[in-house]
């Protein structure tokens, strides 16, 4: 387990779900998470992020290209995975992964695999945040009023997140219990930042990280 805590407190028992599901269909081509950013494919990179933390726990959700995605994966510490085939949104993802995650801990990252910028050091900032909150609820990071990820829920907040269903979701179910929420806003952009179309590739050209296609160099 990690040693996340601050001076005088136990450590904070945290892990992660990390969601490597979906079917890049606003990409247009191949599938983002395995395009390599500085060589590295993205997933890659977001799950070695989520071990610098350290998080363990981590358990991946994967999706349609599952088989690629662990090629990705491939030689990073070990990890546990789940599948959500049919996860073309967002919510049956993080279902899947809740249903899979059985460790004893006292908070849960969810982080989405296509936020490049994200680094560990965000990661324990982040965490830093969640244990000044009170327990029982999540932590929603905010840059400049757009809402972000990963979000960090309780860990006491998974059996009634699954008891409302993938239809509701966690989002769904933290947005009819809003006093479970806190915002905190995040001292840079990188937890908004994120990777859907061609477009945003060219964007992460002028923030330093160079964007390949799997294989190309």
């Amino acid at each position: 387990m990690d040693s996340i805590g601050q001076s005088g407190e136990a450590p904070l028992r945290a892990g992660a779900l990390l969601l490597a599901a979906g079917r890049s269909a606003r990409m247009g081509g191949p599938n983002k998470l395995l395009l390599e950013l500085d060589g590295e494919p993205m997933v890659r990179r977001a799950l070695r992020t989520l071990q610098a933390v350290p998080l363990d726990p981590v358990v991946v959700v994967l999706g349609a290209a599952a088989d690629a995605v662990r090629a990705a994966l491939a030689g990073l510490p070990a990890c546990r995975t789940c599948s959500a085939p049919q996860a073309e949104d967002h919510q049956a993802s993080v279902d899947a992964g809740l249903r899979a995650f059985a460790a004893p801990v006292e908070a849960i990252v969810i982080m989405l695999a296509d936020q490049p910028l994200l680094d560990a050091d965000d990661l324990r900032w982040l965490l830093a945040q969640w244990s000044a909150c009170a327990r029982g609820g999540a932590l929603v990071p905010m840059f400049a009023g757009q809402r972000g990820n990963p979000v960090i829920v309780d860990a006491a907040l998974r059996a009634p997140i699954l008891e409302a269903g993938s239809s509701v979701g966690a989002r769904g179910y933290l947005a009819a219990h809003p006093a479970l929420v806190h915002r905190v806003e995040t001292p840079n952009d990188h937890f908004v930042v994120d990777v859907d179309t061609a477009d945003d590739l060219a964007r992460l050209a002028g923030r330093g990280l160079r964007a390949a296609l799997p294989g190309a160099g």
